[in-house]
């Protein structure tokens, strides 16, 4: 095909050169062929082709072969000596072929979606046709209007195939200009290219030869139809590649080109007194009002666009320098404005604030109920201090507040004020929540390290989280020593629970007044290799605080258990175990799962096997309530620990599903008074649950105990915790005996 273009090219520029050479039908002849096969490529690109731009590929098909048969009647025509009566029917069928290649150019789905957008393609592509019209009218209507002779027919046929070329260039100058999101820039450029030279040519070609020995069709059309080929070719190539080239609306030189264009045009007509030189002056006023029109516009769209770049960096900013969740500033804009607190000459507060047992909400309650708990903590902070404070989110859980003109002794007021305001409950994703925080106060000065303040803050917000019940502490000379030996007693007791240095010693609970063991209860400690022995008072707050408790209270579990199997098979009447729970461990749903796993692999019966919570814990939400009616489905028997040390007690035995109290020895007579210990074990009656009162240690203790109504007792004076041997001894002893004497 390409040859074939190329060799018509030739030819046609030897016929304007020196003449005829050859009979017209010869001139006719390659031109449907090359129309022809460029049909085929078009219904080959048409098989690969998206499903939108499939029509617009089978309508250049059908126009392709309607011009391929004008042409061969042009051809035969030519062939007869020119004047027959197939030049009518040839006329007609350009027409029809130039409206169905410009009802494809209408199938395209236009890049230009916007009404600003829409608007500028109209202007452009007005001022491409204004230059157009110049053009057309100058070099063929104005000829045919002078000309000597003209029929109706031929006047018909001019008006008629101008405004279809016309209307081509329209349409193709609209397509180019706006751009097709399915098909390559390359692909779309061949397009309006294509259409743009067949326009012209046919308007051009048919309304005079502009005396030249050839149509000028004969050169143009051809081109038109190669360039369809080369579009269908692009389209076909680049569809194959990973990601087809999206075309974008950027600038086009084709309104300058206009205006340029239509200046030539100008100054040639006043140079020649051409007698159209006013009307190409009016068309010169249509296209100097319509780029100035387009410019206001141009204007507009800048002025828009500075405005959308100036929001969206005032986003970015404000995105780089606040948190996405809550909306507070982040730790980036944290530390410039601690910077300048530092560098102003007036005191200044930083407290870091860290929420306690955020992580069980997140694992218990998901994801979106802890973010909006996050939500929730960051408005009411935000709304206890003053605009001027700063209250930021560092990550996760943490949080911190810079408050200017403030010195340490005026905080304490501020953040009671806060931590009650957290500690007010509230429905979070439908569930009632409400949130306990430690804090730590550091005082700055003018030209304090901000670093340093944040880090004597965190040793601060620690020590008061250590303390385990919320409240603020202010930093102290001598802290970081504290800081550092928690951070090494934490590393220390990791390597415990991984080297089994943790044993378990048994404290037997007894009955009242025959001092008969039914039970004991676990007890931890360490065997630490440079200290000796530790009770739990040296690490169990350690665990705790760094969620140690939870691997360490899976041993207990699993080693108590296995340890109360072997003495259930043993001699005499077997007595159940029970080991302490944790608030992390029953926060956990797979816990129900790890007591059931931990009693199938000793094979110890469930109704043997005591939990023993706090108050504190029982009443630590709907996951936890949840929790403790799993375990009571295997069969486990619970145990309200410490009880009247808590909060809620008296709603806390009509919900929760307990087994037995325990007294806490502070309250065993003497030196507790006897009316709570008369009140506990009555309520212990009331609600159908056995009575153990802790803390025993003398006869008389548990002589007034038992007058009492108590049942069961613990303490010194029974036994001390023991290791397992001891223990064993002792039962086999209870065996031979029926009970323990203990020494008094």
């Amino acid at each position: 095909m390409t040859v074939l273009v190329l060799a018509n090219t030739v030819a046609f520029g030897l016929s304007v050169a020196l003449g005829r050479l050859w009979p017209p039908a010869l001139s006719w002849l390659p031109l449907p062929m090359i129309i022809l096969l460029a049909a085929l490529l078009a219904a080959r690109a048409d098989r690969n082709a998206a499903p939108e731009l499939r029509r617009y590929w089978r309508l250049n098909v059908a126009g392709l072969i309607i011009f391929g048969a004008a042409m061969a009647l042009r051809a035969i025509d030519a062939a007869a000596g020119g004047g027959s009566a197939l030049v009518p029917i040839a006329t007609v069928l350009h027409v029809v072929g130039g409206l169905t290649m410009m009802a494809a150019l209408n199938q395209l789905p236009l890049g230009a979606r916007s009404r600003s957008s829409r608007l500028t393609v109209t202007l452009d592509v007005g001022t491409l046709m204004v230059a157009t019209g110049v053009l057309v009218f100058h070099f063929a209507v104005l000829p045919l209007l002078q000309a000597a002779r003209i029929t109706l027919f031929d006047l018909l046929a001019a008006i008629v195939l101008m405004a279809a070329g016309m209307g081509t260039v329209q349409t193709a100058a609209t397509v180019a200009l706006s751009g097709v999101a399915t098909m390559s820039r390359r692909s779309l450029a061949a397009v309006g290219a294509s259409a743009v030279i067949g326009g012209l040519g046919s308007a051009v070609g048919l309304l005079l030869p502009l005396g030249l020995p050839i149509n000028p069709m004969v050169l143009l059309l051809p081109l038109a139809a190669y360039t369809i080929a080369l579009s269908a070719r692009f389209q076909m190539v680049d569809a194959e590649q990973p990601e087809l080239p999206r075309p974008r609306r950027g600038y086009s030189l084709m309104p300058y080109v206009a205006v340029a264009v239509v200046s030539v045009m100008l100054a040639v007509t006043a140079l020649t007194r051409a007698p159209d030189h006013l009307i190409v002056v009016g068309f010169a006023v249509a296209i100097i009002a319509l780029v100035i029109l387009r410019q206001l516009i141009a204007f507009r769209q800048n002025d828009a666009l500075l405005q959308e770049n100036r929001r969206q960096r005032e986003r970015l900013s404000h995105e780089a320098s606040h948190d996405a969740l809550t909306g507070l500033p982040n730790r980036t804009l944290f530390a410039r404005r601690l910077a300048a607190a530092a560098g102003r000459d007036a005191p200044f507060c930083l407290v870091l604030v860290d929420l306690d047992d955020f992580k069980a909400v997140n694992d218990t309650m998901g994801h979106a109920v802890g973010d909006a708990l996050l939500v929730h903590v960051a408005e009411r902070m935000t709304a206890g201090v003053r605009p001027s404070d700063t209250v930021a989110r560092l990550g996760g859980d943490e949080f911190a507040i810079l408050f200017e003109g403030v010195t340490q002794d005026r905080i304490g007021t501020v953040l009671s004020r806060i931590s009650n305001i957290l500690l007010e409950p509230a429905v979070i994703e439908g569930e009632l929540l409400s949130v306990k925080a430690s804090f730590g106060v550091v005082q700055g000065r003018p030209g304090d390290d901000p670093h340093h303040l944040q880090r004597r803050a965190d040793i601060a917000m620690y020590e008061a989280k250590e303390r385990g019940e919320g409240g603020h502490q202010i930093y102290q000379p001598g802290m970081e020593t504290r800081g550092a030996e928690r951070s090494r007693l934490a590393a220390e007791l990791r390597a415990a629970i991984a080297g089994d240095q943790l044993v378990l010693h048994y404290q037997p609970e007894v009955t009242l007044p025959e001092g008969r063991i039914v039970a004991a209860e676990a007890l931890v400690r360490w065997q630490h290799p440079e200290r000796g022995l530790l009770g739990p008072g040296a690490f169990v707050d350690t665990a705790e605080q760094t969620g140690l408790i939870v691997p360490m209270g899976h041993w207990v579990l699993r080693e108590a258990t296995r340890q109360a199997a072997v003495w259930a098979a043993g001699a005499g009447e077997p007595i159940s175990i029970s080991v302490n729970a944790s608030a992390r461990q029953l926060r956990d749903p797979g816990f129900p799962g790890e007591v059931a796993s931990a009693l199938a692999g000793s094979g110890l019966p469930a109704g043997l096997l005591t939990l023993e919570i706090t108050e504190s814990t029982a009443v630590g939400g709907g996951a936890t309530q949840q929790t403790l009616a799993e375990l009571r489905a295997i069969g486990v028997r619970l145990s309200l620990d410490d009880f009247g040390t808590g909060a809620s007690t008296l709603s806390l035995l009509a919900t929760c599903p307990v087994n037995e109290i325990k007294l806490d020895r502070s309250f065993t007579p003497p030196p507790g008074t006897e009316a709570i210990a008369t009140a506990v074990v009555q309520l212990a009656r009331a609600f159908g649950v056995v009575a153990v009162a802790e803390g025993v240690e003398t006869p008389e203790q548990a002589d007034r105990l038992t007058a009492l109504g108590y049942t069961r007792a613990q303490g010194f004076h029974f036994a001390r915790p023991m290791p397992a041997d001891q223990l064993s001894e002792l039962l086999r002893n209870a065996a031979s005996t029926a009970t323990v004497s203990f020494s008094r």
